[in-house]
């Protein structure tokens, strides 16, 4: 396939800030598939990511996921088992016109896996075209054939997670895996512009050098400690110990890896003007998207009291961002819970009835699947209300978040090269040091799956698109860092 950059790029840009794409029309504007799709706005940089994140959400908190809604996931899914962010077309296969991308991909694996099952033929599709675009170092492109990126790593980190696969055991040729290129990009004691323990997206372009980058921490923290987006709730007081330097360190311990990322992520919440994550590309104002999945990060890592202060930060601001946006109500109902909080009751919130509201009606794209409850079982009520609130049919124009176009500029000039940019950005499981962790998913923990590493407009696809990648939190995700939010 043609891989267009620019676009991915972009994507990533939206994803990691959460920025909302323009409404469309699903009556004569918009793709018929679309019926089966949570949520309004334009699906085109982050369908795949939100959908994804919305089918964890209310899978973990056992609330009915409309058939309707599987069906369109699997129905974007392309022969050779890739997600690109969104495929109009799904009647066609899959030709040059097509971005099939690891953060998009990475996370549907999760929704896939705590809903059709991690041995089923998509799933296992999906994980082998994955597998099959690592690249020599262990890590992953957001494209195929692009560099590893410490975002797009951590997302198909967490699909591995989610899968029950032994991430540790998934090498490269050059018999290198994902921790391995992590590591590669972990800052060590001689860190500039952040902790010890902070990630790097990519190398600088120009020098090489490793540059503190605020939502590759995020993700890569939370890929360290074996886990993806479905983390197990933690409680208990426990934070992360700051990474011990002496005068003559350089480089970490490779069994300090995943406690000093956890430790650069709590230093990232330890801001004068509250508990979030800064975000860079807007001045350093809150990343609501990188600060819920702060909270995945530490309870993975089972530091519960490190949770405490980012999640009560959210209660109180993340409102905005996440109103009517399914990607960014999906990873804020997985942080809640992963902090051993109630979704139903937060911030004044229902935040698990806020996001049934924005689900398909089941049957509105029924291909033969059966609607499913919390536990991947046929439901026996659906208990979803109607997904556009009683509002007349037609074209449905909203604002576009001001910040989506910088935001894509942004990346991409961090894309082409870093050397302006010295800050940077762009489940029980095992975790990088061999431990098991108190948050981590684990293959029979309702095969639990990933975050992203960004937030588009929904996500990453989060990671960054968010991530957001495609990642960061596009919809409130971040998608695949490129990710999510």
């Amino acid at each position: 396939m043609k891989l267009r950059r620019g676009a991915a790029a972009l994507t990533g840009a939206a994803l990691l800030l959460g920025a909302v794409p323009v409404a469309y029309a699903q009556d004569g504007g918009g793709a018929e598939q679309d019926t089966g799709l949570f949520g309004e706005t334009d699906p085109t940089y982050d369908g795949v990511w939100r959908q994804s994140l919305a089918v964890l959400a209310l899978d973990a908190e056992e609330r009915p996921v409309p058939g309707a809604a599987l069906d369109w996931l699997q129905g974007q899914q392309c022969a050779d088992g890739s997600f690109a962010a969104y495929r109009a077309d799904t009647g066609s296969e899959c030709g040059d016109d097509v971005l099939a991308e690891s953060n998009a991909t990475a996370m549907a694996v999760q929704a896939l896996a705590v809903t059709r099952g991690a041995d089923a033929d998509e799933t296992r599709a999906a994980l082998d075209w994955l597998v099959g675009i690592q690249n020599d170092d262990g890590g992953w492109p957001f494209s195929p054939g692009d560099p590893t990126d410490a975002n797009s790593t951590a997302a198909v980190v967490g699909a591995l997670a989610a899968a029950g696969e032994d991430v540790a055991a998934v090498t490269s040729a050059e018999g290198a895996s994902a921790y391995d290129a992590l590591r590669g990009l972990q800052l060590g004691c001689d860190a500039e512009g952040g902790a010890p323990g902070s990630f790097a997206w990519q190398p600088d372009g120009d020098s090489g050098e490793l540059f503190a980058n605020e939502a590759a921490t995020v993700d890569a923290a939370l890929a360290m400690q074996g886990s993806g987006v479905l983390v197990d709730p933690v409680s208990g007081d426990g934070r992360p110990a700051a990474a011990e330097c002496g005068a003559d360190a350089d480089a970490l311990p490779e069994d300090e890896a995943p406690q000093a990322a956890a430790a650069a992520v709590a230093d990232l919440l330890d801001g004068e003007e509250g508990a979030f994550v800064p975000n860079p590309f807007a001045d350093g104002d809150p990343d609501a998207g990188a600060t819920a999945r702060a909270v995945l990060a530490l309870a993975a890592g089972g530091y519960g009291g490190a949770t405490e202060e980012p999640l009560a930060w959210l209660a109180e601001n993340a409102q905005e961002w996440s109103a009517g946006n399914p990607a960014a109500l999906g990873q804020l109902i997985l942080a809640v819970r992963a902090a051993d909080g109630d979704p139903a009751a937060f911030g004044g919130s229902d935040l698990t009835a806020d996001l049934a509201a924005l689900a398909p009606e089941d049957g509105a794209q029924d291909s033969g699947a059966e609607e499913t409850d919390g536990s991947g079982e046929p439901a026996t009520d659906s208990g979803s209300e109607d997904g556009d609130g009683g509002s007349s049919a037609g074209t449905v124009l909203l604002v576009v978040v001001g910040l989506l176009a910088g935001a894509g500029i942004g990346l991409l000039l961090a894309m082409r090269g870093r050397s302006d940019r010295r800050t940077g950005t762009a489940g029980s499981g095992t975790a990088a040091d061999g431990s098991v962790t108190a948050g981590g998913s684990t293959s029979d923990d309702h095969r639990p799956g990933w975050e992203n590493a960004s937030d588009s407009s929904g996500g990453s696809s989060g990671s960054s698109g968010s991530s957001g990648s495609s990642g960061s939190d596009s919809s409130g995700g971040d998608s695949g860092g490129g990710g999510g939010d």
